[in-house]
């Protein structure tokens, strides 16, 4: 189990390490602000983890990570002078990838868990990495083409937290 924690502990930390770097080269307010929140999710997460494998008082999971993503995202302009490079959409899909093998270690980890605790623990946190998948999906949609993926009016790409 404790191998569990730490490689767990591990993949947060260089999440929210992935997110702050994006954050810092983004000009964009709108990304650069759900790119911490979703670095401060990872932060969370390492926390719960810690927490549980020092045997403290577990804190809770926040639910709902992105309470205003979708008014962040409607707020959100492309700066015609801010470039968007192939291989900055290249690292999203990097860390989108990231996101789903996490969200699937966790799936299985909680499989083959006893502790019941720590099961629905590593549910809850798979589910979150889920989130973080469609979020960031949602990014590279806007990054790729900005003009299309803000005059959707219907939001479909991204789900309410």
């Amino acid at each position: 189990m404790v191998d569990i924690l730490e490689y767990a502990m591990q993949v947060e930390k260089e999440g929210e390490a992935h997110y702050r770097k994006l954050a810092e080269r983004s000009s964009n307010p709108g990304l650069k602000k759900i790119l911490i929140e979703m670095a401060e999710s990872e932060v969370e997460h390492y926390n719960i983890f810690q927490a549980f494998k020092e045997h403290a008082n577990i804190p809770t999971l926040n639910d709902a990570i992105f309470p205003h993503v979708k008014d962040i995202f409607s707020g959100m302009t492309l700066d015609p002078s801010m470039e968007v490079k192939s291989d900055e959409i290249a690292l999203f899909r990097q860390i989108q990838i990231h996101e789903k093998k996490s969200q699937e270690f966790y799936q299985n980890k909680a499989q083959e868990v006893d502790d019941p605790i720590l099961k629905e623990m590593l549910l809850k946190i798979a589910d979150e990495e889920g989130k973080h998948y469609q979020v960031l999906g949602g990014l590279i949609d806007f990054l790729s083409n900005p003009a299309q993926w803000l005059a959707d009016a219907e939001w479909n790409h991204i789900s309410d937290y």
